[in-house]
């Protein structure tokens, strides 16, 4: 399991590096849409682990607020960076894009943290949150899947016409509710995952899963192609589409298959540590790429190397760091 947290958290990585340096993305589509379920599989894969763990709720609330805190602790770091450094390297700061940030500093600072869009990765703190403490109540996953299936299937059905038939993006607040931030999405692969650990059921590749998972790949690219055409972006119908739910279902197998037959070291530990891996890739590689290209000038694949390949230092180096400090000290800054 480690080893595929590990292979999912790389291609967040390099997809975001991706987006992020390259102008132009048509030629990206097929691999952005092959890596667009990771974070439905990584949920999965959450619901599974918590799926084999004994319940305690009191345990459950204590994690929660400590996962809250090392967010908190990265956001405010962001957030003092954003406000220090140069427009550019604020570009990842999503606050800025759906909200007024015309208030004072100390609004800002809480509207940055507390709608969780410091970065393009953050809403995944609130999904943890949410996840956390649904698993205290939940008792029989399979009495409760169909109905998780059903909303994540109406809920992507509405984003998939939204992008079918207006020529417009979701407006942000609403777009960000029925997407990123929306409960009834993520509900479905964490249920998912977590009946298939209370039942003791491994889901792998099949003959006819990976035929099925072809053909909605060629869908979901497709899908991609006519929002990239048309909005020249795959925000909201990136990971919240009816094809891509179903590709999401159908990629567990397909990416589990492939990190087992890497099962590269490297792998395994990037996905021990996939938690701080995912709370400091952005902005932190973002404002590396911005600081060295005001210095060099290389082509773009040669900014996606060093873009991935800086998140790994700045983990390991954190890791490293954290072996000299206090226990309370070394949880805020990675998280255990």
């Amino acid at each position: 399991m480690e080893t595929t947290r590990g292979l999912l958290i790389l291609f967040v990585l390099v997809g975001h590096a991706i987006v992020s340096v390259y102008r132009d993305l048509t030629f990206f589509i097929p691999f952005l849409r092959f890596v667009s379920p990771s974070v439905f599989v990584f949920v999965y894969l959450f619901g599974y682990s918590q799926g084999r763990m004994k319940k305690r709720p009191l345990k459950v609330v204590q994690k929660a607020l400590s996962f809250f805190l090392f967010y908190l602790f990265w956001a405010s770091v962001s957030f003092f960076l954003y406000t220090l450094l140069d427009e550019k390297y604020s570009l990842v700061w999503i606050t800025k894009r759906i909200f007024n940030v015309n208030d004072s500093i100390v609004k800002k600072y809480l509207l940055t943290v507390f709608s969780f869009s410091g970065s393009w990765q953050y809403y995944f703190v609130f999904v943890v949150i949410f996840l956390l403490f649904v698993s205290i109540f939940l008792k029989n996953p399979g009495k409760i899947l169909p109905f998780s299936f059903a909303g994540a299937a109406v809920n992507s059905s509405i984003v998939s016409l939204w992008f079918l038939t207006k020529n417009e993006l979701l407006p942000p607040v609403e777009g960000a509710l029925i997407t990123y931030m929306n409960p009834i999405h993520w509900l479905f692969p964490f249920v998912l995952g977590y009946k298939d650990a209370y039942e003791g059921k491994q889901r792998t590749l099949k003959k006819t899963s990976l035929i099925v998972y072809l053909l909605f790949f060629l869908i979901g690219s497709l899908e991609y192609w006519n929002s990239y055409r048309r909005f020249h972006t795959f925000v909201g119908v990136d990971q919240f589409s009816l094809p891509g739910v179903v590709l999401g279902i159908y990629s567990i197998g397909v990416l589990s298959w492939m990190a087992e037959k890497m099962n590269l070291r490297i792998l395994k530990r990037m996905g021990r540590y996939s938690f701080l891996l995912f709370m400091i890739h952005m902005p932190f590689q973002w404002m590396f790429y911005v600081f060295l290209d005001t210095f060099i000038d290389l082509p773009e694949w040669c900014w996606v190397l060093i873009m991935v390949g800086f998140s790994v230092f700045l983990m390991e180096m954190l890791l490293r760091l954290s072996r000299l400090l206090p226990k309370t000290l070394r949880k805020l800054i990675v998280g255990f």
